[in-house]
């Protein structure tokens, strides 16, 4: 019995010892108390040391953009560390190119803040605000694909360019797909892709980057079109689908909305070059306000075309809008391509980077000379810019 009770003593020793030295390594790596924290030459900030900078500067209202919740993985939250930068994460060696790193750009979610630190983020996130929204209204436009109007709040208005996004915020939840809102029309194709056994479940909030569909004239609102993430079609049951996608898909009429922004560098450039819009899916969202903007409110005269590209007649949407915007615009056209269509389409027919090509770039005089805008799935968008 002494023997055992030696055993333990001694045991129990060992793991107190160890205590202390990781308590003690602690206290040397990690030491107490704040150190200074100054952005854009403008704000000094008091932060505790060795915390993360992408909390240091969001609990000091400087929201940057971080669609993965600071995971390292989106690639939003960059900045630039003014000065002695710390060596590049793993994460910011495989997001940022080696000549960015050089000059100091960082993920902030990336950094730990161990000692006085001068940066620079982009000025336009001094202007990101948040809001509670109220849906106003939900639809399916599409098969996978929701238009979601939500109002700001009471004398709120949202100062954006076309081709900004917001970062909208899910609640934790529980949701199956058999109890989202879907329209009448959709629930066939719903039933022939036994989509209603999937569902997800969240035990934190979860935030997400969407593009706003709205025109920036149309500042008492956000308009998104959201892409439902489902699990692959091969995936065991129970493999969840899209967080924030699938609460999103449950909203209806008043449910309300959590929303910051706005953020974002897909800008129109300025100038006379002709432009050309390609999208695919929901990729339409920005096209939609760029469009919009450069037609309805600026009112240029560059010769502007718009290709997209769905599977089939279902998938296609606002066909309305961009038709009067093309009887009402001279300088506009735009052209549909469906991959699978139906019986008696008379449209283009293929993938639209190939109908790109074929029926427009390859008779154009000077291709090199367009401007490019794209959006759209990643299969989509790769193909496209290997064709270009």
């Amino acid at each position: 019995m002494s023997a055992t009770m030696l055993a333990i003593a001694v045991f129990s020793g060992l793991v107190m010892a160890l205590v202390g030295l990781i308590l003690l390594a602690r206290r040397l790596l990690l030491p107490a108390g704040s150190v200074r924290l100054v952005v854009n030459d403008q704000r000094t900030l008091e932060v505790p040391r060795a915390s993360k900078l992408l909390e240091a500067l969001t609990a000091a209202g400087i929201p940057l953009a971080s669609a993965c919740g600071g995971k390292g993985t989106c690639g939003q939250c960059r900045i630039r560390v003014v000065g002695s930068a710390p060596p590049p994460s793993p994460a910011e060696a495989s997001l940022l190119p080696a000549d960015e790193l050089a000059l100091g750009d960082r993920l902030a979610c990336q950094v730990a803040v161990r000692e006085d630190l001068s940066i620079r983020v982009p000025e336009e996130v001094f202007g990101v605000r948040e809001w509670v929204c109220r849906v106003r209204s939900s639809r399916c436009v599409g098969t996978l694909i929701k238009e979601i109007v939500a109002e700001l709040p009471e004398g709120e208005r949202i100062d954006f360019r076309a081709g900004s996004f917001v970062e909208v915020t899910a609640p934790p939840h529980d949701t199956r797909f058999r109890d989202l809102p879907i329209d009448d029309a959709i629930r066939p194709e719903w039933d022939r892709l036994d989509l209603w056994r999937h569902g997800v479940r969240s035990e934190t909030p979860a935030t997400r980057a969407y593009s706003l569909a709205n025109a920036p004239s149309d500042d008492r609102i956000v308009m998104l079109l959201v892409r439902l993430a489902t699990p692959p079609a091969l995936a065991p049951d129970g493999t969840p689908a899209g967080v924030v996608s699938t609460h999103l898909f449950g909203l209806e009429a008043g449910d309300p909305l959590s929303v910051r922004g706005p953020y974002g560098h897909f800008f129109a450039r300025e100038g006379e070059a002709e432009m050309v819009f390609v999208a695919g899916g929901a990729g339409m969202a920005p096209m939609r306000s760029h469009l919009l903007d450069q037609l309805e409110r600026i009112g240029t005269k560059r010769p502007i075309s718009f290709w997209y590209g769905a599977r089939n007649r279902r998938e296609l949407f606002y066909d309305a809008l961009f038709d009067g915007l093309q009887a009402t615009h001279p300088n506009f056209r735009w052209t549909v391509a469906l991959s699978e269509p139906e019986e008696g389409w008379t449209g283009e027919v293929g993938f639209v980077h190939e109908v790109l090509l074929e029926r427009y770039l390859a008779h154009h005089p000077h291709p090199e000379a367009c401007e490019f805008y794209l959006c759209g799935p990643p299969l989509m968008a790769s193909a496209t810019q290997d064709m270009l």
